[in-house]
């Protein structure tokens, strides 16, 4: 697990930045379409070769919920922000709150107990999170735009405890096939009502193809092995270090400048994901017949 921890905050990061490229000549829904589309294609390759399990009953809409939240919802939010000017590391720090909610949220809607590390790892890279954020919104004149990253944010942190709750049982790549298909019929429905094209601008497909390859398809399979594996704490704690990892690879890839928060607000969320990563492991709560009598 160590390995994929490492591996999972540069591929989630990615995105952001890919995202930013690809939305200054692209249309934020030809993006997606993209996106969905070449991911899509990637994973039912890795299916045929691998010949995953097939969704049963509900799982087929505890995965189309998924997708709407973790994938349509989340992206097209992130992606029209970016469209409207909100920088890709202040987009980035406002889902960085997404594990803020996470954590609270998971012990009361997942049943998972966990011991005092990870809810100190949580609060320190929160902590983090928040000086970067602090240092980078004020004098932003960003007005409306803003709400697209909480908006967001929201999607993000609703479709991590969705999915750890209902989707653990799905194969992971039946997974990833079933939610990106579900976004690309849905954003093929939606496209032909809209201004945008249908193919993208030349200048845009190495970011397109970036965010289909890398961050669509092999991130999220990161991701939902992680949330298998570990508790939606020590996913939560790796999350806490998108936000400054985004703002200081902004500098050389978007040419947004570099700020003293960003490195301060680095370390202390390696910090928290060190601290919120000590004790991982899902204790799950105390079945009813094993609580002591009252």
């Amino acid at each position: 697990m160590v390995a994929l921890s490492i591996l999972f905050v540069p591929l989630w990061a990615s995105g952001f930045l890919a995202g930013k490229l690809a939305t200054r000549t692209a249309d934020v829904l030809t993006v997606l379409l993209w996106r969905f589309l070449v991911a899509a294609v990637v994973m039912a390759a890795v299916a045929v070769v691998t010949r995953p399990a097939r969704p049963r009953g509900r799982a087929w809409l505890h995965l189309v919920v998924v997708a709407m939240l973790l994938q349509m919802g989340q992206f097209s939010a992130v992606y029209y922000g970016l469209a409207a000017g909100v920088p890709a590391g202040l987009s980035s720090l406002v889902l960085g709150m997404a594990p803020l909610l996470v954590g609270l949220a998971g012990p009361w809607l997942l049943a998972e107990r966990f011991g005092p590390w990870p809810v100190v790892g949580l609060l320190v890279g929160a902590a983090g999170v928040y000086i970067v954020f602090a240092g980078d919104i004020r004098g932003a004149p960003l007005g409306i735009a803003i709400v697209f990253p909480v908006l967001g944010m929201l999607a993000l942190a609703s479709g991590t405890l969705y999915q750890k709750k209902f989707g653990s049982d799905t194969p992971v790549v039946t997974s990833v096939v079933v939610q990106m298909t579900a976004c690309l019929l849905l954003t093929t429905a939606v496209l032909p009502f809209t201004s945008a094209h249908w193919v993208p601008p030349a200048s845009s497909w190495g970011p397109i193809l970036w965010l289909g390859l890398v961050n669509s398809a092999l991130a999220f399979v990161v991701m939902f092995v992680l949330l298998r594996r570990v508790t939606t704490t020590h996913v939560s704690g790796l999350l806490n270090l998108v936000p400054a990892t985004v703002a200081i690879a902004a500098v050389p890839i978007v040419g947004e400048p570099l700020t003293l928060p960003a490195v301060v607000g680095l370390a202390i969320g390696g910090v928290g994901m060190y601290l919120g990563t000590r004790d991982g492991r899902l204790i799950p709560a105390r079945r009813r017949s094993d609580a002591p009598p009252s």
